[in-house]
């Protein structure tokens, strides 16, 4: 939205507006691998659209999406009509891509920033100083009457040990944390070569493009 437009020259079919954007740049990657994956995996059984739009099961979940799930939305006409295979898989991707790569970017970073709660308080526990009134007052006479009352705005001390325990907890990994691309037991999944051959495909697109990555991140000269 904003971000990026069509652009068929592309290798992921899209050109971002902004360039100096690690984010969406990295980000832009690591789609196009859960996109790839997604499209090997479903062209094993849907062959073609008509296999799709025959397949009962499918069809019924994604009336429930649509009419149960977000039924205030039902009507809009972004939906995607689930007729075609190239809309299943952009589906699949966009939900991949929130449920792993766009939570860890949102998730695991937290802790550096808002783990000092002044950079984001929780709540605010007075309204904001009105003119005239003695705490506006205070704002105006320097900057440690101004500290003063942001402290006594912003999140208690119980309540700050408390949130920053909470977003601490949320910042690590589980020691039994399962990444994109892998799985403990892949024959326990599906016994169809095809799809674990696919898989394994995935999985080794995400090894180059994490080597890439940590490649950038060292190098000085990636940095702006």
């Amino acid at each position: 939205r904003g971000m990026a437009i069509p652009d068929e020259t592309s290798p992921y079919g899209v050109r971002l507006l902004i360039r100096d954007y690690p984010y969406a740049v990295d980000g832009l990657v690591i789609w196009w691998a859960i996109e790839r994956w997604v499209r090997e995996y479903l062209d094993i059984y849907y062959p073609n659209d008509g296999d799709l739009r025959r397949d009962v099961e499918l069809q019924a979940w994604w009336k429930e999406v649509r009419e149960e799930a977000h039924g205030d939305l039902k009507d809009r006409e972004w939906w995607p009509k689930m007729e075609t295979v190239q809309e299943l898989a952009k589906t699949c991707t966009t939900i991949i891509w929130v449920a792993s790569a766009l939570h860890a970017a949102v998730n695991f970073g937290q802790y550096p920033y808002a783990g000092y709660l002044p950079n984001r308080p929780t709540v605010s526990r007075r309204p904001m100083p009105e003119p005239g009134s003695k705490e506006y007052a205070m704002l105006e006479a320097g900057q440690k009457e101004a500290d003063l009352v942001y402290i006594h705005t912003i999140t208690s001390q119980w309540q700050t040990i408390l949130g920053i325990s909470l977003i601490e907890i949320l910042s690590k990994h589980a020691s039994d944390e399962v990444y994109l691309g892998q799985r403990d037991e892949p024959d326990r999944w599906t016994s169809d070569a095809r799809a674990l051959e696919a898989f394994k495909r995935f999985g080794s697109r995400l090894i180059e493009i994490e080597d890439r990555i940590t490649k950038m991140n060292g190098d000085s000269a990636s940095r702006t």
